[in-house]
């Protein structure tokens, strides 16, 4: 594991791989203009990972800065930006969230120089559906979240891999459309920008002689057509997640060099914003050491709103004056006639409260005691990322 030790000078930290300590230096951030700094260190408490496994990368997030920053979590793999969709008499969603870009390259030069197509490392999303939140990093403060990354060595010349030891780099990043509405809104700081961390080891192992399993498939629809846009998620009996693929047209997946064991096979649309996950269980053995599985999504029937994906949305309470109000309950009502979601909050001292809520229309109540209550309204944008309200509370005593 790792003793992290962030200064206000020269910043450096203990790793502890294989019951050594290393000090290595920590790379300050370099954000998008005028972003605050972020300082970002990695560290692994695995000192090899052997072909199919993937690795456990624990980000460390300092806020070295005097002011306090909101971060979205969790972190996905870095992909092309997402456009904006506008439809008539529909708001433009909103995009955005936190990115994890893996850096992944020979240590030895001469492998470096032999390589033909480059290392990846994939970062590996959770199976079930997702369930993004709105963290708030104190001036000062520390945040941990871990990364689970599939590692594929570097490639020479006919397709031979090369095995042995890597350096390992990631860039943490965020980006949202409605970034500066928040601010305004709220007054707070919705980080966005780029952060490169220090480089660690790593050794890249293959697959052990008997992993000659493998655990392939098709994704289809409920008409028993082959759907794409499937993450399919494989992991051991013990829920570890080891290899993820998103399918294309055709809906196959695969994935091979497996030990022969038991294995959890899962499936979920990507661009779902209910819970559409479906499973399978398979064994590996000597005798069948290949499986062709069937994964089928059905199309749900939600009358539970924890079965939808809700947005993280940031609110702030002030008073007529302009001054943040601490202590009001909050209670977000949404109905759309098959699902209900009641969601509470208390504003804290600086009039902030998060609250994870469905997009569309809410029914806002405002309390406190010896107050008469508030009626208001949030209209959370349909899309990805985060969102933000203002309320001005007035109390007329009751």
């Amino acid at each position: 594991m790792a003793a992290i030790g962030f200064g206000t000078s020269r910043l450096v930290a203990m790793v502890g791989l294989g019951g050594a300590l290393w000090l290595l230096p920590l790379v300050r951030a370099r954000g998008q203009t005028n972003a605050p700094a972020l300082e970002l260190l990695i560290s692994m408490s695995q000192p090899y990972v052997a072909e199919p496994d993937a690795a456990r990368i624990l980000l460390h997030i300092h806020n070295p800065t005097p002011q306090t920053l909101w971060l979205y979590r969790r972190a996905k793999g870095k992909k092309p930006p997402e456009e904006l969709v506008a439809e008539e008499n529909r708001p433009v969603e909103t995009v955005g969230g936190s990115t994890v870009e893996v850096k992944l390259q020979p240590a030895d030069a001469k492998a470096a120089e032999a390589v033909s197509s480059p290392a990846v490392g994939s970062v590996l999303e959770y199976v079930n559906m997702p369930k993004p939140r709105l963290i708030k990093l104190a001036a000062g403060g520390d945040y941990e979240e871990t990364s689970i990354v599939h590692m594929q060595p570097a490639m020479a010349e006919g397709q031979k891999a090369i095995w042995g030891a890597y350096q390992l780099s990631v860039v943490y990043g965020a980006s949202y459309s409605n970034a500066e509405q928040f601010q305004r809104n709220l007054g707070a700081t919705l980080w966005q920008g780029e952060v490169a961390s220090n480089t660690i080891s790593v050794d890249l192992r293959p697959p052990l002689p008997d992993s000659v399993g493998v655990v392939s498939g098709t994704s289809m629809g409920p008409d028993l057509q082959p759907r794409g846009g499937v993450r399919v998620s494989l992991s051991d009996e013990q829920g570890q997640l080891i290899d993820q693929q998103v399918t294309q047209g055709g809906g196959r997946f695969s994935f091979a060099h497996l030990p022969l064991v038991l294995y959890w096979v899962t499936g979920r649309r990507e661009a779902a914003t209910e819970d559409t996950v479906t499973f399978r269980h398979e064994e590996l053995t000597s005798a069948a050491p290949t499986v062709d599985a069937q994964l089928v999504l059905y199309p749900p029937e939600i009358y539970d709103a924890k079965k939808l994906v809700h947005k993280p949305t940031l609110v702030r309470v002030f008073d007529p004056g302009g001054q943040p109000v601490g202590g009001i309950e909050i209670e977000a009502i949404f109905s759309n006639g098959d699902v209900v979601d009641d969601v509470k909050g208390t504003s804290g001292d600086d009039g902030l409260a998060v609250m994870e809520l469905l997009p569309g229309r809410s029914s806002v109540s405002l309390k406190r005691r010896g107050c008469a209550e508030q009626a208001d309204r949030t209209d959370v944008a349909p899309g990805g990322g985060v969102d933000s309200f203002k309320f001005v509370f007035n109390c007329v005593r009751k």
